[in-house]
């Protein structure tokens, strides 16, 4: 039985000219693909959350920054089957071609943005600078990174001082939550580095304890050298029972503190006033960076019960009280 030739031939060629078609689409889509994007100035894009790739490429055709949508959402596909654009703000320039653009979505690379949390600032400054900040999504003062079990293991329910004080790196559209979460889980590795590795004798119960120590030392001093002494004050103290009288956990507790601690003041009876009660203050009074936190978890060795500031910014350090009022009337009146 004899095989027409023309129906062996009639499929390959089908083949042929099919592939043919193929190598050319490709060739288009490879040499359009790699044409600049039709941007003349340096510009900045938002891709926000929860946005659709359609819905995405759409706004850049819309807005004349690539020419063909169906050419875009191929070359996608083509680069992941489930493609996703990340959730940021973008930096366009002229010099970009439509595949820089595409990958620049998907793999993330977008213009990062910095929030810094300042030494001994407290919680509400932190917050006050988040809801301050445009590039910072709100989302209604969550705090769900209170939920980690590192807090709720050492019985943690209040956000004041689990904020390391740094400057954080993001992009654009973060939560505050999220951003939050970053800076709570960093104070978490430095609670841990110092804890573990803290002089044993110290009258702590917990982590939580040297952090408050730590929030104290912070509002004392921004001398890193006076810092394991003032340390070794407030420990000396806590060994004997003595109250720590440290101003800033009075000044702390005072609703609108108006720059002067009155006598009232003293007086007055809360779970900050360390004049008034016993042991250190309910939660730690900021957030404090890593040399307090270090000063916290290794005092100095000394005899020191008490300290003044004199007018350089510096401390008087005393053992005895007959000569820390000495220091006092000498230093302060």
């Amino acid at each position: 039985m004899k095989i027409s030739i023309n129906k062996i031939l009639t499929p390959k060629i089908i083949i042929f000219i099919f592939s043919i078609l193929i190598l050319i689409f490709l060739s288009y889509l490879n040499f359009s693909f790699n044409r600049n994007i039709n941007r003349d100035v340096k510009s900045i894009y938002n891709i926000n959350e929860g946005r659709s790739i359609s819905f995405t490429v759409n706004e850049l055709h819309k807005l004349n920054i690539i020419d063909s949508k169906f050419r875009f959402k191929v070359f996608a596909y083509v680069f992941d089957i489930y493609p996703q654009f990340k959730t940021g703000k973008y930096y366009l320039s002229g010099s970009d071609t439509e595949f820089d653009l595409l990958i620049k979505f998907i793999k993330g690379i977008t213009k990062y943005e910095f929030f810094t949390i300042i030494e001994g600032s407290s919680f509400y400054n932190i917050i006050s600078s988040l809801e301050n900040n445009n590039s910072i999504k709100e989302i209604n003062g969550s705090y769900s990174f209170l939920k980690n079990s590192y807090f709720i293991k050492l019985g943690i329910d209040n956000p004041e001082g689990l904020c390391f004080p740094d400057t954080y790196k993001f992009a654009s559209g973060i939560t505050d939550d999220t951003l939050l979460t970053l800076c709570s889980n960093k104070m978490i590795a430095m609670l841990k580095k110092y804890w573990k590795n803290r002089d044993y004798s110290l009258p702590y119960k917990s982590p939580y304890d040297m952090l408050i120590m730590a929030s104290i030392i912070e509002k004392e001093t921004a001398n890193d050298f006076e810092r394991p002494i003032i340390s070794s004050v407030f420990v000396n103290r806590l060994n004997i029972n003595m109250r720590l009288q440290a101003d800033p956990t009075v000044i702390y507790g005072i609703k609108d503190y108006k720059g002067n601690i009155t006598k009232k003041d003293l007086q007055t009876t809360n779970e900050y006033n360390t004049y008034k009660i016993y042991g250190l203050p309910k939660t730690p009074i900021c957030s404090p960076g890593e040399e307090s936190i270090r000063a916290a978890s290794k005092p100095i060795k000394s005899k020191f019960l008490y300290f003044v500031a004199n007018k350089k910014g510096k401390h008087i350090f005393s053992t005895d009280y007959n000569d820390h009022v000495k220091a006092v009337n000498k230093h302060q009146k």
